[in-house]
């Protein structure tokens, strides 16, 4: 029962990533981003997959300090480093009962870091192609159907998004 329960935050989280990559603004990317972060913490919870419980956990402090970006205090390259070194020591950490697999969603969260920490919206879709395969990864090892689709899905979703910008700039 805990694996279905897990599978469907899983799912849960999956809609609100895809949500995040409709988004016209940063500010509305990363609440979106907060909230699905949070969801995927307890999804991996259920799962027992750890490291992406906490990577995930470590995301959404991440994502509430970059949504206020544009104060000064929060502006600087150091949260973007913070953050980062803070995915990676933190994973390292938790990861050691899921072994080498946890290296997928570790070096995943550290792209995704430094994607979101830009306030243009096509930039962030453009590093998180390279992020997401990455986290797919993990996801089928860990046997994460929400996380399997919801990379599929991101990838799809930001693809279309960048087609749809460039056309609208098109015309």
């Amino acid at each position: 029962m805990q694996e279905i329960i897990g599978q469907m935050f899983g799912i849960l989280a999956m809609v609100f990533s895809i949500l995040t990559w409709q988004m016209n603004s940063h500010k509305k990317m990363m609440v979106m981003q907060i909230i699905c972060a949070s969801t995927f913490v307890v999804h991996y919870v259920l799962l027992g997959a750890y490291t992406g419980a906490v990577v995930n956990g470590v995301a959404v402090v991440r994502n509430i300090i970059f949504y206020h970006r544009e104060k000064k205090i929060f502006s600087g390259v150091g949260w973007v480093i913070l953050f980062a070194a803070l995915m990676a020591v933190c994973g390292a950490v938790s990861g050691y009962r899921e072994g080498w697999i946890s290296l997928f969603m570790i070096v995943g969260m550290v792209i995704n870091t430094l994607s979101l920490s830009c306030t243009n919206p096509q930039l962030v879709r453009k590093i998180i192609l390279c992020s997401s395969p990455l986290m797919l990864v993990y996801n089928i090892l860990t046997i994460s159907i929400g996380g399997i689709i919801n990379e599929s899905l991101s990838m799809c979703s930001a693809v279309s998004a960048l087609i749809r910008t460039a056309q609208t700039k098109k015309e």
